[in-house]
């Protein structure tokens, strides 16, 4: 294997398991590969880069845990975090980040929030052209069936796969341009439950996905 540092950036709609895949691929890396992994991600950048005028001004940490306190801070950090990539054609945050990876040991980088393919060096060309790593999209679903023009979801029923819905219209625009370039893609179920890290199905998924980029 490259004794270079390995980049994988992992992309899909919110709430499909993104940060599950890393904090199981950190752990398959160092059972099965004996590599260090370490997770990063942009949206960390971005709310370092507020932390000092948020706390100023609204006496609030923007790594607040607070529902109510995120929902209060959300706005602010979604116009500042385009208007910055606007600035620079998408290239802010991931010049940001880039400096924390050139400084970490690690012999594999995992960036869990891979989001635009935009302008012509955005984070996906990022990922796969200035780093020479590779992406992964995950998509998450549930089973169920169609009734009157809906789908009732049915945890056992093997009928219809029904994804995750995008959370607003920029994710429901931006992901399918990200989808298009993965280089992998995973479609896992959505299987419930506590202490998923350990959960088998969802290992064997990522062990998958790791043998292909690895090979």
């Amino acid at each position: 294997m490259n004794k270079k540092k390995i980049y994988i950036g992992v992309s899909g709609l919110a709430r499909t398991g993104k940060n599950l895949f890393c904090d199981i691929a950190v752990k398959q890396l160092k059972e099965k590969y004996n590599l260090t992994a370490k997770t990063f991600a942009l949206a960390y950048e971005l709310k370092n880069d507020c932390r000092e005028f948020v706390w100023n001004k609204l006496g609030i940490d923007v790594f607040t845990e607070k529902t109510e306190e995120k929902n209060v801070i959300r706005p602010l950090l979604v116009w500042y975090g385009g208007v910055k990539r606007k600035q620079t054609s998408g290239k802010y945050w991931t010049n940001l980040l880039k400096s924390r990876l050139d400084e970490d040991t690690s012999e594999v980088n995992l960036i869990s929030d891979i989001r635009y393919c935009e302008y012509t060096n955005d984070e996906v060309q990022w990922i796969q052209n200035k780093l020479e790593g590779n992406l992964i999209h995950i998509s998450k679903y549930t089973y169920g069936f169609p009734t009157n023009g809906r789908h009732i979801k049915v945890k056992n029923d093997k009928t219809k796969k029904i994804f995750t819905d995008p959370p607003n219209s920029e994710e429901a625009t931006n992901d399918p341009k990200v989808k298009m370039f993965a280089d992998y893609k995973i479609e896992w179920e959505d299987v419930g439950g506590t202490n998923l890290i350990n959960n088998e199905y969802l290992n064997e998924q990522v062990k998958l996905a790791l043998e292909t980029i690895l090979k």
